[in-house]
């Protein structure tokens, strides 16, 4: 779940104008979204529900994980190519993190209140590697 949160705060800027969002992962179908002049809303297959909304530097997503019912929000912040967050679910799981922009890709570390913590490194073309920490 937080790397599908974390995937959506970095992609969801690229979300192609033909109503499907990039494909992160190899083998993963595109979400189907929709979006206003500054909310972009999805479903994927599995029935999950997400929305991104920004205003100026801040960015701000929900969403629905349909296989265990929980909700989840996330804001983030940027401060020039880097970029704040934090995050909640519905069950009281928190995580924290920064992701830094770099030309065409995205590092980002994060850290949860279940322990756990990793490196994700997404590129525009070569798609999301995720590392332990």
């Amino acid at each position: 779940m937080l790397r599908r949160t974390l995937l959506l705060c970095l992609f969801a800027p690229f979300a192609h104008g033909s109503g499907t969002a990039p494909l992160p992962f190899p083998g993963e179908k595109p979400a189907r979204c929709t979006w206003s002049a500054s909310v972009l809303a999805c479903m994927d297959d599995s029935g999950n529900l997400y929305s991104v909304a920004t205003q100026g530097h801040d960015t701000y997503l929900r969403g629905f994980e349909a296989s265990s019912g929980r909700r989840w929000a996330q804001t983030g912040t940027r401060y020039g190519s880097l970029t704040f967050f934090s995050g909640v679910t519905s069950d009281g799981q928190v995580w924290v993190g920064t992701s830094r922009g770099i030309g065409w890709t995205n590092i980002s570390r994060f850290s949860s209140s279940s322990g756990d913590s990793a490196r994700l490194t997404c590129g525009r073309v070569s798609g999301c590697k995720q590392q332990p920490r």
